[in-house]
C-alpha cells in the first residue's frame, strides 16, 4: 500500500505547484514548459537563453524581438507547423497533468476506501488501471515533443535568425521517451 500512497502525493503535489500559475487573472502567457508559452490570443512565444522571444502565430507569422520578420511561403509552413505542433504539446500536456490529478485524486479515495472498509487487495488493481491511462498520455506528450524537436529543425534551418529560440535540445526528447 506504500506503492501507492507515494505516487499519489507526488501527483497532487506536483499538480498544486502546477496551479499556483494558472488563472491568476493577470494578462500574462501560459508556461507550456521552460521554452515556450502561449500568449492569451493564441500565438507561441519562442524564448532564448537571453531572455529574449520570438512570436509565431498560426497563420506562420514570426516576430523576433518585437519585430516582423519576412517569410516565404516555404518559411510560413515550416513556422504553421511549428504553431501546431507547439499547441498540440501544449493541449496534450495539459490533458496528461488532468488525468494525473484525477488518477491521483481517485488513488488517494481508494486507499481512504479500502482502509475504512478492510479490503486493501483491490486498491492496486484499481489505481493502476487508471495510472496505465496517464503513462499513455505521457507518452503522446513524448511524440508531441519529438515532433516540435524536428520542426524546431527546420524553422533553424530556413530562417537562421531563428537559431537563438531553437532551445529545445535532443537530451529533452530522449528523457521524455525514457521516463
Amino acid at each position: 500500500m506504500k506503492r501507492i500512497l507515494i505516487p499519489a502525493a507526488i501527483v497532487l503535489i506536483v499538480a498544486s505547484v502546477a496551479a499556483c500559475g494558472h488563472g491568476s487573472g493577470h494578462d500574462r502567457n501560459t508556461s507550456v514548459f521552460q521554452h515556450l508559452s502561449v500568449t492569451h490570443n493564441g500565438d507561441v512565444m519562442a524564448h532564448a537563453h537571453d531572455g529574449s522571444s520570438a512570436r509565431i502565430s498560426a497563420a506562420g507569422d514570426l516576430d523576433i524581438q518585437g519585430k516582423s520578420v519576412a517569410v516565404t511561403p516555404a518559411q510560413r509552413a515550416l513556422l504553421q507547423s511549428y504553431h501546431a505542433d507547439a499547441m498540440a504539446l501544449r493541449k496534450d500536456a495539459m490533458a496528461t497533468g488532468k488525468a494525473g490529478v484525477e488518477t491521483g485524486m481517485h488513488a488517494l479515495d481508494a486507499v481512504a476506501k479500502g482502509l475504512a472498509s478492510g479490503n486493501t487487495d483491490s486498491i492496486d488493481s484499481e489505481v493502476n488501471s487508471r495510472a496505465s491511462k496517464v503513462d499513455a498520455l505521457a507518452h503522446t506528450v513524448c511524440q508531441d515533443l519529438a515532433r516540435l524537436y524536428a520542426a524546431q529543425g527546420g524553422v533553424t534551418t530556413a530562417i537562421p535568425a531563428f537559431s537563438p529560440y531553437a532551445t529545445i535540445e535532443p537530451h529533452e526528447v530522449s528523457d521524455c521517451r525514457n521516463d
